[in-house]
């Protein structure tokens, strides 16, 4: 029913190695093992080394929220049972994150948006009706907060192309969203290991549901 599939865009900027803290400098063999990762192991493995930052890094929500991300975008490679059950980890870490001082709540609802997203994928006759709305307001209130994160805007409007055809609509009714999401990728600024992916994604998806 739904078509998910995750292109990942990350960029390092103001990164430079005679300057690096121990802090930038495991974030950034990180975020490399990650952009290489191959397989569902070596996913989970950058997951790990995110999770050993966030050890250290008690007051900083972002080593938290890559560890999550990844394994996120992992468990759409899962077969059902065992994807269920990661987005229910999942579920049981949001919390924390959410009431970290410093995390971005436009990024941390736009997360938790799409790893719930993951249940309705793999079990559409459990959990779509159940959590859609669910996962709309996410995405709503993660553009209330920020109506400039292109994320939550591509992602939301990518979810509603995927139940198009159950209500009867045009998928393509939601291109107008996925444009304005590539024009809000192109005046993104953000600095660091603040997150900036999805754009390749959304090229995808221009170039493929909403191609003239």
């Amino acid at each position: 029913m739904y078509r998910i599939v995750l292109i990942i865009t990350l960029f390092f900027i103001g990164l430079f190695a005679d300057a690096q803290s121990k802090y930038e400098t495991e974030m950034t063999k990180a975020l490399t093992a990650f952009g290489e990762a191959k397989t569902p192991d070596d996913m989970e493995k950058a997951a790990q080394h995110f999770d050993r930052i966030a050890k250290v890094e008690k007051e900083n929500w972002l080593p938290i929220y890559y560890a999550m991300f990844i394994r996120s975008l992992n468990a759409f490679s899962l077969d059902k049972d065992k994807a269920i059950k990661s987005v229910d980890e999942l579920e049981g870490l949001y919390s924390g994150l959410e009431a970290m001082k410093d995390a971005d709540k436009s990024e941390v609802l736009t997360l938790r948006g799409l790893f719930r997203t993951v249940k309705v994928v793999k079990d559409p006759q459990t959990y779509g009706m159940v959590l859609s709305s669910a996962i709309i307001k996410d995405y709503d209130d993660a553009l209330k907060i920020n109506s400039k994160n292109p994320r939550a805007m591509y992602l939301m409007a990518q979810y509603n192309m995927g139940g198009a055809e159950f209500w009867g609509k045009d998928p393509k009714e939601y291109c107008p969203q996925i444009e304005n999401a590539k024009t809000l990728f192109g005046t993104e600024n953000k600095e660091g290991f603040q997150p900036k992916w999805g754009e390749d994604h959304v090229d995808e998806i221009l170039n493929s549901t909403c191609k003239k």
